[in-house]
């Protein structure tokens, strides 16, 4: 069997602890939608009113300035809990 090599495609930005005291499940949540926001970012499609987690905002803002395309991440209207954000990309 032939041996692959793997290697990061994108940091998550986790080193300093971000992620502490988070369950398991809440952690791949996250990576989930940051590895679709990346896969939406590499096309040219514009991105419209994605929900996406507030605990995802500085992923998300580093991974739209990379891509060099303009976005906005504005918060839910009428949501007080600050737990979700909309992405939208031009």
């Amino acid at each position: 069997m032939a041996e692959r090599d793997f290697e990061l495609v994108s940091s998550f930005g986790i080193d300093h602890g971000e992620l502490d005291g988070m369950r398991p499940q809440e952690c791949f949540v996250l990576g989930y939608e940051l590895a679709q926001t990346d896969m939406r970012l590499a096309t040219p499609e514009p991105i419209v009113n994605q929900p996406v987690h507030a605990t995802n905002k500085e992923r998300i803002e580093k991974r739209c300035i990379a891509s060099g395309r303009q976005f906005r991440l504005e918060w839910f209207p009428d949501d007080s809990s600050e737990s979700w954000m909309l992405l939208n990309v031009e």
